[in-house]
Formats: structure tokens, C-alpha cells, sequence
């Protein structure tokens, strides 16, 4: 008998919720929106989705439209736990400059992802996570400290089940 395929797992980074809620003006944002809620409506479902308390805090702090709409989506979501391995690791990340020390959320959120194993981590922040530096300094990081780094896409980037590309994630040795 044949296994069942495990779908892979992906952490949603907090801009990944608010851009589909935006309702402003920008051009850029407003994009962002069709193509988030064009990957929610069309690819979610081809992954088991996780989010953490550093995204429900990102989400509350402050006040902007749409801010119930996104908490209410969020708490829909399973939560991976903090736990000390990725408050330690997320130090690491920051000392590492792999994330400025300014940045210690996205720290933490790209820890989370690589301390519980999660396959991806979907963001729109090409600045300090969906870029190929961020990524090569990710595994090198993860690499020392035995985890394992997350790919890190975004909507635009990760390969999409509707146009036929492969979503499993590959392990060396799989």
C-alpha cells in the first residue's frame, strides 16, 4: 500500500495576513493583496499552515482597518508553540546579522519556522527573509545549530501546484 503524501508545512509571516486585508491606496500593496489572495484561494490548501503568537502580536499592535478580519483569519490558524530553542535561536540569527537587531520579529518568526522543522516560510519581506542571501546565511546559521532553515518565498516565488510545479520539499537524502 501506497503512503499517504504529507503535505508540506508552511509558516505564514504576519505581512502575509495583512496583505490580504489591506484596503489602502499604494499600488504595491494593493498588488500584493490580489496576489495573496490569489495564492490563499488557489494553494493553501496544498499545505498544512502554521502561524506563532509573534504574527497574533504583530496583528494587534496598533490600529488600521480590517484589523478584527485579520486577528479572526489568524485565530483560525494552528499556532506553533515559542518555545526557548527559538527565543535562543533568533539571538543567533541577530548576533549573525543574519536579521538587524532592529528586525528581532522577523527573527523570531524565521526561528519558529526552522526550530519546528516548517518546510516553508511565505512573506512579502524581501528585505530580510524571501532573498537569496537571507536564505544561504539562514542554512549556514541552522546548519551549525542543527536545525533545519526553511525555504524562504514568498506568493510570487513559491512554486504553485495550479501551474503544475512541485511543492513536496526535497531533504538531502530523500
Amino acid at each position: 500500500m501506497k503512503a499517504a503524501h504529507k503535505k508540506p508545512s508552511m509558516y505564514l509571516d504576519t505581512n502575509i495576513i495583512s496583505s490580504y486585508w489591506y484596503e489602502g491606496s499604494d499600488i504595491l500593496a494593493l498588488g500584493r493583496r490580489i496576489t495573496t489572495r490569489e495564492w490563499w484561494d488557489t494553494e493553501r490548501s496544498h499545505f498544512v499552515l502554521w502561524i506563532s503568537s509573534v504574527t497574533e502580536d504583530e496583528l494587534e499592535a496598533g490600529n488600521y482597518p480590517r484589523q478584527e478580519d485579520a486577528l479572526s483569519m489568524v485565530h483560525r490558524l494552528r499556532f506553533l508553540p515559542m518555545i526557548v530553542e527559538a527565543r535562543e535561536f533568533a539571538g543567533q540569527l541577530m548576533r549573525k546579522n543574519v536579521v538587524p537587531n532592529s528586525k528581532s520579529g522577523d527573527a523570531l518568526q524565521m526561528a519558529i519556522a526552522a526550530v519546528h522543522r516548517v518546510d516553508y516560510l511565505l512573506t512579502w519581506n524581501y528585505a530580510h527573509l524571501a532573498n537569496p542571501i537571507a536564505q544561504m546565511q539562514l542554512e549556514t546559521a541552522c546548519q551549525k545549530a542543527g536545525w533545519r532553515a526553511p525555504l524562504l518565498v514568498s506568493p510570487e516565488t513559491i512554486p504553485r501546484v495550479i501551474l503544475g510545479q512541485t511543492i513536496k520539499r526535497k531533504d538531502h537524502g530523500d
